[in-house]
């Protein structure tokens, strides 16, 4: 199944767990597929150092160096005061994750709401 194309759509800091599970499922079961997280609301709390759950951290920079891009909503971090530099390197800051969330279907992406 290398055509795989799935974009994770998590906004709740909470739905991180079940986020990380399904897709590190998709990456680990498929070769070649592609995994894009967008990130928003409350969910951006896991990019940044205001994060307590310092595992979380190590678990999505891990599926990162497995091919998962990674992003997160500017207009969330702004909403929530969340400085850039507190986001690590490896996370792609987007204008607005649901413009990124359509874009990536209409590049074939299929939709999973974490």
């Amino acid at each position: 199944m290398s055509d795989l194309k799935i974009v994770f759509h998590v906004n709740e800091n909470d739905r991180w767990p079940f986020t990380i599970r399904s897709v590190r499922n998709l990456v680990r079961s498929t070769q070649g597929g592609k995994a894009v997280v967008v990130a928003n609301g409350g969910a951006i709390r896991s990019f940044s150092q205001l994060d307590s759950d310092p595992m979380r951290f190590a678990k999505i920079k891990e599926l990162h160096d497995e091919g998962v891009r990674f992003v997160i909503c500017e207009i969330a971090m702004n909403e929530r005061q969340v400085k850039a530099e507190l986001i690590p390197d490896y996370v792609e800051i987007v204008p607005a994750g649901i413009v990124e969330i359509a874009k990536l279907q209409q590049e074939g992406y299929g939709y999973i709401k974490a």
